[in-house]
């Protein structure tokens, strides 16, 4: 047996930082040496976070992991006030969500076995971060022919002090337990079955992962919730019906209580097996309306606030003295526009020259303008970082960029162009144009431009279709089961590209529509290699194939959002067990200078 190594899309690839844009020079004073470790011996200079989260800088997420650890300067105690845009409806069954029922929600109590190995000092193109960090696992082996993965039980572990469990350790039984009821019954058991033979457990402390056959990103995916279990006690896997409605975990989080229109508490867990959390309390509110969310960060009685792009300059003149935080891209996730199976065989669509013609009827660059206010941001001196969507995710190690003809002749296809879509809808037969039902959930910005520049083409009668969250989760995202195209979604919080390109490109993927047996052999030949090199020649290799083909339309750009923060959160580079607030974790502390820092809600 080996130490196990995950295949990562950023591995080998050169990503260049930009500086702070201010802050840097301020901190200089406080600068230390942090070695990353590792066979690079890489070193980076630590930036004193009090010269960079100062009041009124502009700073990113993408260099948070510069910052130096806090930890030793950290002070107890604290509310944590956040907020939301809506109810808590998500299901606290972690097996039966995902797909938007449940995802983040439940990483608020629960974890998983392995998570990335980020924090401070770290840098996220260094060969160091390319292992995933056991967590709930003490550590793990990969076999030589990636058929079988070790994973040992971590000592000591303890469940949260609810009852029926009532804070005992965890235990093999949980592993077992857990790996039964999810792939027996969860939402994720089908895409994990596809590539798992059976799960063994040898002895009290170990379980053995055997595999149908080499599954390139299986290490990165087992912190994926739309693909692997997060560890649940015993009791309540054998009731379903009490997981249902109660939260007992191993997370530094307690779920405290849930109040529909008003919000959720949770508070902290003093065992915590990575050590007793510095916040004791976190309030979440429940906040629709976006002038009470600026009207509650004014008073200070929430911590962040994420204004419109287009809206950002102006807020800054309301409070000039909040940190303005430029979100990071997230380059593991693709927008992409699905067809429905509903049918499908029979409408213009089935021919790929509509498909290719529908996309050229958008104008995403004009949307990307339009949303992140880019120019007038750039004249201020404030970059926006955004990325260009095709049909996978721009990752270095294999993204193939139209705008430098990297696809050829198909990377026209990929460019806003009415004319050349009329002459495509005319050759497949539709010159008076075709009838289409769009699907959406949600009226966005996105949502309505996309709709209305369809219609002012002449090319494409809409009809719409508005759609429940539950509905939109199950039924359209997840099995694509509707007429027409839904409105551009992002495909999940998934760390890898296989769950995008196997679930909407190959015949065995629940929500590809059109599919073929090429396409399979390449998306097949890309989970098989295990080696990160040659597997992006693979990935190089689909986006060739489905430039032509047009499969599903790419939807709108991504951008990094902005969020306006109170300059409290400390140590807020360090590792994260949830994707909803990333930025805190059991480290996370906040300041002194914080108003009603212990007060109520």
């Amino acid at each position: 047996m080996l130490p196990a190594k995950s295949w990562r899309p950023n591995y080998v690839s050169s990503i260049t930082r930009r500086r702070f844009l201010v802050g840097t020079a301020s901190g200089a004073g406080g600068l230390a040496l942090i070695a990353c470790g590792g066979n690079s011996q890489k070193q980076v200079m630590a930036v004193d976070p009090s010269g960079v989260r100062t009041p009124g800088n502009v700073i990113y997420e993408r260099d948070a992991w510069k910052l130096a650890d806090e930890t030793k300067t950290a002070i107890q105690g604290g509310i944590y006030r956040g907020h939301s845009t809506e109810d808590m409806l998500e299901l606290m069954d972690p097996h039966l969500a995902g797909q938007g029922a449940g995802d983040e929600f439940t990483d608020q109590g629960y974890e998983f076995l392995v998570v990335d190995n980020v924090g401070p000092g770290l840098d996220p193109s260094s060969p160091e971060t390319l292992n995933m960090k056991p967590h709930l696992a003490e550590s793990y082996e990969v076999a030589n022919d990636a058929l079988s993965y070790t994973f040992t039980l971590r000592p000591g572990v303890r469940f949260q002090p609810i009852a029926p469990v009532n804070g005992r350790a965890m235990d093999i039984d949980d592993w077992r337990t857990t790996m039964d009821y999810m792939m027996g019954v969860g939402s994720n058991a089908a895409v994990w079955n596809e590539v798992v033979e059976k799960v063994e457990y040898p002895d009290s402390r170990h379980m053995v992962i055997r595999m149908k056959e080499p599954y390139a990103p299986f290490l990165v995916r087992l912190q994926d919730y739309n693909f692997a279990p997060k560890i649940t006690p015993r009791e309540l896997n054998a009731k379903p019906d009490l997981m249902a409605t109660t939260m007992i975990g191993t997370g530094f989080r307690i779920l405290d209580k849930i109040q529909p229109s008003i919000g959720w508490e949770l508070r902290k867990f003093d065992d915590y097996w990575q050590g007793k959390p510095f916040i004791d309390r976190w309030h979440i509110a429940v906040i629709p309306e976006a002038a009470n969310r600026h009207a509650q960060f004014g008073s200070k009685h929430i911590t962040s606030f994420s204004p419109a792009g287009r809206d950002v300059l102006a807020v800054r003149n309301d409070f000039p003295e909040a940190l303005l935080v430029g979100g990071e891209v997230n380059r593991d996730v693709a927008n992409r526009c699905l067809f429905g199976k509903t049918e499908a065989a029979t409408s213009p669509w089935r021919d790929p020259r509509v498909r290719i013609a529908l996309h050229k009827l958008m104008d995403w660059d004009a949307l990307l303008e339009l949303d992140t206010n880019r120019s007038a941001l750039r004249t201020a001196g404030i970059e926006v970082e955004a990325t260009f969507q095709t049909h996978v995710p721009e990752k270095a190690i294999y993204f193939l960029d139209p705008r430098k003809n990297e696809l050829g002749e198909a990377s026209k296809n990929y460019f806003y162009d009415v004319a050349e879509a009329k002459q495509l809808m005319t050759a497949a037969g539709f010159a008076d144009g075709i009838d289409l039902n769009y699907v959406w959930r949600s009226e966005n910005n996105a949502t309505r431009t996309h709709i209305d520049q369809l219609k002012v083409s002449g090319m494409v009668r809409v009809t719409e279709e508005k759609v429940t969250q539950a509905d939109y989760s199950t039924r359209i995202v997840y099995a694509a089961q509707h007429k027409g195209i839904v409105t551009s979604a992002v495909s999940g919080s998934a760390p890898d590209v296989d769950y995008l390109i196997f679930r909407n490109f190959h015949s065995k993927g629940p929500a590809a529509t059109y599919t073929d047996p090429q396409l399979d052999a390449i998306i097949d030949a890309s989970r098989r290699e295990m080696d990160p090199v040659r597997r992006a020649e693979h990935i190089k290799d689909f986006q060739r194939y489905v430039a032509k083909t047009f499969n599903t339309l790419p939807g709108a750009h991504r951008f990094g959002a902005w969020r306006f923060e109170w300059p409290w959160l400390h140590n807020v580079n360090q590792a994260y067990t949830s994707r909803a607030h990333k930025h805190l974790s059991h480290l996370t502390w906040l300041d002194t200078e914080m108003p009603n820092r212990n007060g109520g809600a």
